[in-house]
């Protein structure tokens, strides 16, 4: 049986092509219709609905109805042009557990399901050996980064507790990238923070506006100041001061998370 149908057998009609097919177009055996089921256990990371057969388009408007999960591992799969979705964006799913069903909205000339997994990178790998088996387990560094707002440019990634620090001394950043990390940032233009983020899907920041607040869950991190030092230690989150890092007024050019 499948781990992504409900009760059919796999039948591929497009199969994976680097760089042309990032994917694997999937029906019930028979060329038959099914319900979605989740391939594994994990958080729905993110939903699009409300789409209708759009043959054509481009971007996230191609996947029609889609649902993104995020699994322990850190390895998501993608699930394409459905006709119902029967989950929101931030829910636990199990194994097994119906997701949606097989439609033709988005970029589709017939129904199936557009299947994808990516790696922890959320780069989308060859999702075939996973359609009946368990995802890979992949032993990684935690990666974090932060965008240079004088260079204009995303700045190298850093790994946690590797002591390196993510910025560029003497230019403001404006913008974090973290693996794992739920976290939000404080705009030194707008004077206010920002929405929280959970992982690599969105950026802590507004690039071109300096941060001067950072806010990290579960973690200890610490921020540099344009012309000054590195600041204390923050192993908490609340509205003190000393529940985030940084000073309001004060650009922050790194931060080292540890």
């Amino acid at each position: 049986m499948s781990r992504i149908l409900y009760e059919g057998e796999n039948q591929i009609t497009n199969g994976y092509r680097k760089n042309v097919h990032e994917a694997v177009d999937v029906v019930k055996k028979w060329y038959q219709q099914d319900a979605i089921i989740a391939h594994s256990d994990g958080t729905v990371v993110l939903v699009q609905t409300g789409q209708k057969n759009n043959p054509g388009s481009t971007g996230n408007a191609s996947y029609g109805n889609f649902v993104k999960i995020k699994h322990g591992d850190g390895y998501y799969t993608l699930y394409a042009h459905l006709k119902d979705v029967y989950v929101k964006k931030g829910d636990t799913v199990q194994e097994g557990q119906q997701i949606g069903y097989m439609g033709d909205t988005g970029n589709a000339y017939g129904v199936h399901l557009h299947f994808e997994v990516r790696n922890t990178y959320d780069v989308r790998i060859d999702p075939e050996p996973y359609l009946d088996a368990d995802l890979p387990h992949e032993e990684r560094n935690i990666l974090y980064q932060a965008y240079d707002n004088v260079k204009k440019y995303w700045l190298p990634n850093v790994a946690v507790a590797s002591g390196e620090y993510a910025g560029n001394f003497g230019n403001p950043i404006g913008g974090i990238y973290a693996d794992q990390y739920k976290m939000r940032v404080h705009d030194m233009k707008k004077g206010y923070w920002l929405p929280w983020v959970e992982n690599r899907n969105d950026y802590a920041g507004n690039l071109g506006n300096d941060i001067d607040g950072v806010q990290i869950e579960n973690a200890t991190y610490r921020v540099h100041l344009k012309n000054g030092t590195w600041l204390p230690w923050v192993s908490k989150v609340d509205d003190t001061n000393q529940g985030y890092a940084g000073i309001y007024g004060r650009a922050i050019d790194a931060i080292e998370i540890k």
